[in-house]
């Protein structure tokens, strides 16, 4: 992974300051200096990547990522990103979605598409769910009709609902819920289904089964987050003339009218950039600008973050063969073999990443309830995992991983111009009309350095 170091101030002038190294500010750098524009990139934390990043191990050498991240066929930014940074080699693209869903009580249940387009790839697999009744199985295509009927962007109704109301609506039973919807949902928004929105789960399962087949695929990251998401911008970034500072703070940006001028730094540096965009997550907002209503930002106490807890457990045996599983009746909703998706499912140690989304009523539990906790649940779904033993462990508590995707949240989350004619906002959490993901922070750079492309030409 690249190390950052702190180097003296170079040019005060850029044509753009990009304030925050997450994927927003990472993805609005690399679409600007590819079109030849200079750019600082300012983040506060010694690491890139903001929320999505990785470090290594000290005992066992692996790549540990913060959370585990999937991603989808249908994250066509996040693909041109990666296409463009040159580690489009580093992921692994299913050719048919194929999820394998665990209960104890019954055996392994395949979800996987097939080759036809869309969206009967996706019909015909859900028709194919052998741990769900037939009749139940036929519930299913009531939801196929509403995402080919409703538009998620205007449809009111959906926006005013839950993911459980929504679903109630539907008629879809209790098993459907259990085995396919619940797990779907939570793992997307990462939060309960009677709490987050129908009208982004939508926007969800139309982006996945609709368009191209390979929409659905899942999208495997083969290294860690920063080997892929980030080292590789950062040298993009860097060999086109843009600079990066880690370690560096802006000072709070007082009240603006019009434009923004200049920036000070805690250094004591000033920037008086052309252009700035804040790619900070909502909850710096405040830190950062003295009143977030001048830049037309009301409503920010509305965002509230909801966490996800990882249990990462090195075991003395191999006993998963899986590269990833969604369990059912289980308080862990993925399990990823880490040893699998790195190509070394025979060496050594077994390193497994488990997932638990929404993960309110655990994130305050000691590390040593977690572990044994997860060795419990890996018992119940894998009998052999009895004989094998926990060598090392660690649990990463990302309290506020995203913002919960809450019904009527959508008319807080802020447009990417704001009243300040050079001051644009990029993140998961601006109005991407996705949930909290790696492809909304892509996306929202990119229309950002879009957007701050065309102020500075327009000023010329």
């Amino acid at each position: 992974m690249v190390e950052q170091q702190k180097v003296k101030m170079p040019s005060s002038s850029p044509d753009v300051l990009i304030i925050g190294g997450g994927l927003a500010g990472l993805s609005a750098a690399v679409e600007l200096t590819s079109r030849g524009i200079s750019i600082l990139l300012l983040e506060q934390k010694q690491h890139l990547g903001g929320r999505t990043y990785s470090f290594v191990h000290p005992e066992t050498g692996d790549e540990v990522d913060n959370g585990q991240h999937l991603m989808m066929g249908c994250y066509h930014s996040t693909l041109n990103y990666l296409e463009t940074i040159g580690r489009s080699s580093l992921v692994e693209i299913q050719s048919n979605l194929s999820i394998i869903f665990r209960d104890p009580k019954k055996r392994p249940s395949l979800f996987q598409t097939v080759s036809l387009p869309a969206p009967f790839n996706v019909l015909v697999g859900l028709l194919r769910l052998e741990n769900i009744s037939f009749a139940h199985r036929l519930a299913l295509l009531r939801v196929g009709m509403e995402l080919i009927l409703k538009n998620p962007d205007t449809n009111k109704h959906l926006q005013s609902i839950t993911v459980a109301e929504w679903l109630d609506e539907l008629k879809q039973p209790e098993e459907n819920k259990k085995y396919l919807w619940d797990i779907i949902a939570i793992g997307a928004l990462n939060d309960s289904t009677d709490r987050i929105s129908a009208a982004l789960f939508v926007k969800v399962l139309k982006s996945a089964f609709f368009g191209s087949r390979l929409n659905s695929s899942m999208v495997i990251p083969k290294k860690g987050l920063s080997t892929v998401l980030v080292d590789g911008a950062v040298e993009y970034i860097q060999q086109r003339g843009g600079i990066i500072l880690t370690n560096t703070s802006v000072k709070r940006i007082p009240d603006i009218t019009t434009q923004i001028t200049s920036v000070e730094l805690e250094s004591g540096d000033v920037i008086t950039p052309k252009a700035v965009i804040s790619a900070v997550p909502y909850f710096d907002i405040p830190r950062l600008f003295e009143n977030p209503g001048t830049i037309g930002l009301t409503g920010m106490d509305q965002f509230i973050s909801s966490p996800i807890v990882t249990i990462h457990v090195w075991f003395d045996a191999h006993f998963m063969q899986e590269q990833f599983v969604a369990l059912i009746n289980s308080p862990i909703h993925w399990v990823f073999n880490k040893s699998k998706i790195y190509g070394r499912e025979d060496e050594g140690l077994m390193y497994l990443a488990m997932v638990v989304s929404g993960a309110h009523n655990l994130v305050e539990k000691e590390k040593d309830e977690l572990i044994t906790m997860a060795h419990h649940e890996l018992k119940r779904f894998y009998p052999s995992a009895s004989i094998a033993k926990v060598i090392h462990s660690l649990v990463i508590k990302e309290k506020r991983a995203t913002f919960s995707p809450k019904v009527g949240l959508e008319q807080f989350r802020p447009q990417h111009k704001t009243p300040v004619q050079n001051l644009f906002l990029a993140g998961d959490w601006t109005d991407t009309k996705l949930p909290a993901t790696i492809e909304g922070a892509v996306q929202s750079g990119y229309e950002c350095a879009e957007t701050a492309d065309k102020f500075i030409k327009s000023k010329r």
